[in-house]
């Protein structure tokens, strides 16, 4: 049987040697976190591209956010603002998207994020560089969301600029879309920015080059609609958009009929109070279309003032009555109590007569 050689252990050796590995492992990982800093000030995540050196990786992940890719305690560096890039952007180096096709946000949306942002943003906003500022596609809520708290920066997906306004419009609402179908009254107010920011020329380049809501194609008299739809004071715009009943086209289009140009401002404080009663009344009964537009017309129309009748008594004897005359209708209403049945006959000749004789001379004689 052989013989197993024996191994004479070093204790106090081998102590030595495991502390000096240590010892260098934790030098090494301080120089390589002071050459991340080095070469990255902005916070980047470096990845290792030869030995000892670092380079930026652009962010091809989704924009959910999976972990801070910039840390707000370090400096703002533009230069880091590559397309792909999640980016940690002061707020005030922000500019928001004048084409996007979100245009009303309430209170309550807004609160809602802004009590999640101390929690962390979960999904990046989306952005470019332009002019040394970065100018958001899409994230107005998040933006607005962010600046009612004590967040100082909007965590940014950089994405290379739009071509033209057009093509921000459309990057702009294909992200909004992915969350939610785009509203009757946020899309008439984008048809009127495309116009007032020269995105087009004119309706009849809207009805090209954007769709519609559903994804059809744009009419002329839709564009009209829509048009007459944005017009409408802001405070109503914010009013009708509270509720399913009055945030359809048919209701806005019929509401905006309160609203025509060159109005007075008399006349407009008027139509904003008349506006708001009407929504009140739509909302409250829940009105259809076909009422809601039968609503808009009687108050525009206003009540209906009836003719007051001129009464001119009778009295013979123990006979009395009354002539009603409207003089506008042309009519006339006789009545007269106390009659005998047997006088009936005798005294409806008499008026027969009397009204042939009567309108013969007023004619012109006889024919």
């Amino acid at each position: 049987m052989a013989t197993v050689p024996k191994l004479k252990l070093d204790p106090k050796a081998a102590m030595q040697r495991h502390q000096s590995a240590a010892t260098t492992a934790a030098v090494d990982r301080f120089a390589l976190a002071e050459q991340i800093t080095k070469d990255q000030p902005t916070g980047l995540s470096p990845v290792t591209v030869g030995k000892g050196t670092v380079a930026p990786v652009p962010e091809a992940a989704p924009t959910t956010l999976k972990r801070s890719v910039v840390s707000s305690a370090q400096a703002f560096d533009l230069s880091a603002c590559v397309p792909g890039a999640i980016v940690q952007v002061p707020l005030h180096l922000i500019d928001a998207n004048p084409l996007s096709p979100r245009h009303i946000y309430t209170n309550e949306e807004v609160d809602k994020i802004a009590r999640t942002m101390p929690d962390g943003q979960d999904v990046a906003a989306n952005g470019y560089v332009e002019d040394g500022r970065i100018k958001l596609i899409d994230g107005g809520t998040r933006f607005r969301a962010a600046k009612i708290t004590d967040c100082t920066f909007l965590e940014v997906k950089i994405e290379k600029a739009p071509e033209d306004k057009l093509a921000l419009y459309k990057r702009a609402r294909a992200l909004n879309e992915q969350r939610s179908a785009t509203t009757a009254l946020d899309f008439a107010l984008s048809l009127r920015a495309l116009l007032e920011q020269g995105a087009v020329a004119n309706q009849r380049e809207l009805m090209e080059k954007v769709e519609t809501p559903s994804g059809g194609k744009l009419s002329e008299s839709g564009v009209s609609t829509y048009m007459r739809i944005a017009r409408m004071p802001e405070k109503i715009q914010r009013a009708m958009s509270e509720s399913p009943e009055t945030s359809t086209v048919v209701a806005l289009y019929a509401v905006s009929e309160l609203f025509p140009d060159g109005q007075g401002e008399t006349e407009l404080e008027a139509k904003l109070d008349l506006a708001l009663e009407i929504i009140d009344e739509i909302k409250r009964k829940k009105l259809n279309r076909h009422q809601i537009a039968a609503l808009v017309k009687s108050k525009i129309e206003g009540p209906k003032s009836r003719e007051r009748s001129t009464v001119h008594p009778l009295e013979f004897g123990h006979h009395k009555g009354q002539i009603k005359m409207f003089t506008k209708k042309g009519q006339l209403d006789l009545s007269l109590k106390g009659l005998d049945e047997a006088e009936m006959p005798g005294l409806r000749a008499a008026l027969v007569q009397t009204l042939e004789t009567f309108m013969r001379d007023k004619d012109g004689g006889p024919r």
